[in-house]
């Protein structure tokens, strides 16, 4: 079986969540949520 992981922008996990975004980072700051993964080029979340 295979399992695969979709990732979102923070912007699409608001829209999806419902929840602000910022609250999705702080979240991710609290540790409530895993850190959201960067783009080692740029630095931006993913």
């Amino acid at each position: 079986m295979s399992t695969t992981t979709a990732w979102h922008t923070i912007r699409e996990a608001s829209m999806i969540s419902g929840l602000p975004e910022s609250t999705l980072r702080y979240y991710e700051q609290i540790g409530i949520i895993a850190p959201i993964t960067r783009d080692p080029s740029s630095g931006h979340r993913a």
